[in-house]
């Protein structure tokens, strides 16, 4: 095989089949931690009211977003898991690719549905920005219709690794091709064409603004986050054919930390961790954060991986099941939480948050759980 080798780590031909338990792990806590920090923008009082920049729920605003097991390592994992399936080709790649981009855009009208069910009866569109309290209605429900979810991404990145395939493509033209889009995304981000639909179109590849240039639908911009699932898909490339995967994982996990230090240390001097991972900051992310989270959620990946190993198999069943219906549980949550956000009261105290967390996973889980054995039903009867 052309392209990248980790001599001694990896064989010639592939050695690991199936499901694998830490990335089962690692998708299922990464989709909670990704509920409990929608649940947290929309109900602490970061969503109602200002707050310091110094302040409890600011620092713990940053960290959620500086935590490296979160979307950055969801979109990594989505790339590994691409190389452990025996049935996915190019074509299919690309084909998944449209229908998310379509589930995506059916879930944000899903999204902004009950708000405008809500203005024709208050004259209010209660949108999921409070920070956009000075917005108009036709504002918030144009940010909310074309808000770029991580679906719309994911379904872009699926597409690009789809062609990968078709077509063969080397690893070096891979990485080369990412390279250049994260690059020429240093000098695009921002860029103002002076006409909104133009902005919010441009915006699916690099971040934009609109309205008022502090608005934005860009969300997961394509150059922004590309890096996270190309990154998986050539680390998934050798792990499939790893010699012993404990060596590989630490091994590699090792280098990767190793490396970061010195992006750990160049963040702390342009005040990367003040602004990198916070609002617009974190979504239209630069070079310096991308290396830096790619390091560093493979590691997580690999912490998950010793946990794995240590943790009985009951426990884990929970991460395993999420993981399963993580489709299911991400756009779910985001339904309940649409409409609770037009008849609930938007700050509660730490406590009151993490139960409006608790009880809405609770629901979204047994809902999936649900709606999946209901499915396997249906196809069991089909057949």
């Amino acid at each position: 095989m052309s392209g990248l080798t980790l001599d001694g780590l990896v064989s010639d031909e592939r050695t690991l089949h199936g499901r694998q338990r830490e990335l089962d792990a690692v998708r299922g806590l990464s989709v909670f931690l990704m509920v409990g920090a929608h649940v947290f923008n929309q109900f602490t009082p970061l969503a109602s009211e200002p707050v310091s920049e110094d302040g409890f729920f600011t620092i713990v605003s940053k960290l959620v977003g500086a935590f490296p097991g979160g979307a950055q390592c969801f979109m990594m994992v989505m790339g590994m898991l691409l190389l452990f399936s025996t049935t996915v080709t190019g074509k299919n790649l690309v084909k998944r690719g449209f229908i998310l981009i379509v589930a995506g855009f059916i879930l944000e009208f899903l999204r902004a549905l009950p708000g405008m069910i809500n203005l024709a009866i208050t004259g209010t569109f209660v949108s999921f920005y409070p920070e956009y309290s000075y917005a108009t209605n036709e504002q918030l429900i144009i940010l909310t219709l074309f808000w770029q979810d991580i679906l719309i991404f994911a379904g872009m990145a699926l597409i690009f690794l789809g062609v990968v395939r078709m077509f063969d493509i080397s690893d070096i033209w891979v990485i080369i091709v990412t390279a250049v889009m994260m690059i020429v995304n240093e000098f695009v981000a921002g860029m103002d064409t002076g006409n909104d639909a133009v902005n919010i179109i441009l915006g699916y590849f690099w971040g934009t603004t609109v309205f008022d240039g502090n608005m934005t639908t860009s969300r997961f911009p394509m150059f922004s986050w590309i890096v996270f699932p190309v990154a998986g898909y050539l680390i998934g490339k050798r792990l499939i054919r790893a010699t012993d995967k404990d060596t590989f994982y630490r091994t590699v996990g090792k280098l990767f930390l190793l490396l970061s230090v010195p992006f750990t240390v160049a963040g702390l001097f342009t005040g990367m961790f003040d602004t990198g991972f916070t609002g617009i900051g974190f979504y239209h992310q630069g070079i310096l954060i991308n290396i830096w989270c790619t390091l560093l959620s493979f590691d997580w990946i690999v912490v998950m991986y010793l946990v794995s190993k240590k943790v009985p198999s009951r426990y884990m069943a929970h991460l395993e099941r999420w993981s399963r219906n993580i489709t299911s549980i991400y756009v779910l949550h985001f339904v309940v939480l649409a409409v609770a956000i037009q008849i609930m009261p938007r700050s509660f105290g730490i406590i009151g948050c993490i139960i409006v967390f608790l009880v809405l996973f609770f629901v979204v889980d047994a809902a999936a759980s649900y709606l999946n054995k209901t499915k396997k039903r249906s196809v069991s009867y089909v057949a």
